[in-house]
């Protein structure tokens, strides 16, 4: 029986050959490829049947990859690794529903377990990944939620909230977009609103707190 090819995508080059020596001692799988990030797997996908993918890599990320692989090839199957503790980035991974889902601390011990439980057809979660989702289960409710409202949104209102984000008060952000701070205060009122926020300091709090997920937003519309 052939071997069941694999690709490891990661930016350094110390995981992927720790994880190359590990893979290829497996009985029914071969490394074919590594890549130092997502768009040589893009480049390269028909060669392999499985993908160790890297969440956070250079030029595309493992989520774009990932997203991209579960669209055109959803017959493959992925595993992401990740040391990320950033909740709306997990919430993304997690969203896109990855075959296998593992922290890298630890991950050598269980990375076999994994590919064996998706040749099973089955979904493989690590130890230290559900740890992590049921340790943060309030943040991560709260941080869908707001994840959800933030698509209500208009383009003017993300790019005040990017503003109220960066702790800018109402004065320095009229006078950054050239308006008129009861403008602002308009809108701050209207974002709050549709973020489900009550108390004019709590939206600050809360898109401070929130800063990488707005920033992120904010790129995805005016970049």
């Amino acid at each position: 029986m052939d071997k069941l090819k694999v690709l490891i995508a990661d930016d350094h080059y110390i995981v992927r050959l720790g994880l190359k020596i590990l893979v290829d001692s497996f009985e029914d799988f071969k490394v074919v490829m590594e890549a130092e990030n997502g768009q040589d797997v893009i480049d390269n996908i028909e060669i392999a049947d499985y993908f160790i993918l890297d969440l956070e890599m250079p030029v595309v990320n493992g989520i774009k990859a990932l997203e991209f692989i579960k669209t055109h090839y959803p017959e493959k199957r992925v595993v992401l690794l990740t040391n990320s503790m950033n909740i709306p980035t997990l919430i993304q991974a997690k969203n896109l529903k990855p075959n296998g889902f593992l922290f890298k601390d630890g991950m050598h011990e269980e990375i076999k377990i994994c590919l064996n439980e998706l040749k099973k057809g089955n979904y493989y979660w690590g130890r230290n990944c559900r740890a992590f989702f049921e340790r943060h289960e309030s943040d991560i409710v709260d941080t869908e939620h707001l994840m959800d409202n933030l698509k209500e949104l208009t383009k003017t209102e993300i790019k005040i909230l990017f503003k109220i984000s960066e702790n800018l008060s109402t004065q320095e952000i009229a006078e950054a977009l050239f308006n008129s701070p009861k403008t602002i205060d308009n809108h701050r009122t209207n974002i709050a609103k549709k973020l489900d926020i009550s108390g004019y300091n709590n939206l600050q709090a809360i898109a401070i707190k929130n800063r990488s997920l707005i920033e992120s937003l904010y790129q995805s519309v005016f970049k």
